[in-house]
């Protein structure tokens, strides 16, 4: 087998192939022999050694955007008349978890930090008829 390895993306294996299948390539790709278990996007090629790749995670400015985005797209939960049974029928009868939702969210918005983050889960609107 052979590994197509790309140094412009810190020699990770970008295909495999049987030997008799390779096709040319240009500088800066290369081939090298490889074991029949490496598989592509999987693993780097580092001095001679095959180690698997592990992906970095979101930046700092990624994670903000995905908490900013996810912000945006509960916003009308903060409307106050949308919680209020005096004042919407049917009203968002859960709007106080849409609320503590909203609060682990915006920390991640206004600290903002780089890797994968486990982030809270969007409640499911609850709707009540008076």
């Amino acid at each position: 087998m052979k590994a197509l390895i790309n140094p412009n993306q810190e020699n990770l294996v970008v295909q495999v192939e049987p030997d008799d299948q390779t096709f040319e390539i240009g500088l800066p790709l290369y081939w090298v022999d490889c074991p029949d278990t490496i598989t592509a996007y999987n693993y780097q090629y580092i001095d001679g050694q095959y180690v698997p790749y592990v992906a970095p995670g979101p930046t700092v400015d990624e994670n903000k955007a995905t908490a900013t985005s996810l912000l945006t797209a509960t916003d009308w939960t903060t409307i106050a008349d949308v919680g209020n049974p005096q004042m919407a029928n049917p009203y968002l009868a859960n709007q106080a978890e849409f609320i503590a939702y909203r609060n682990a969210i915006r920390q991640i918005a206004v600290y903002p930090v780089a890797g994968n983050l486990t982030w809270a889960t969007v409640p499911v609107e609850v709707w009540t008829k008076v």
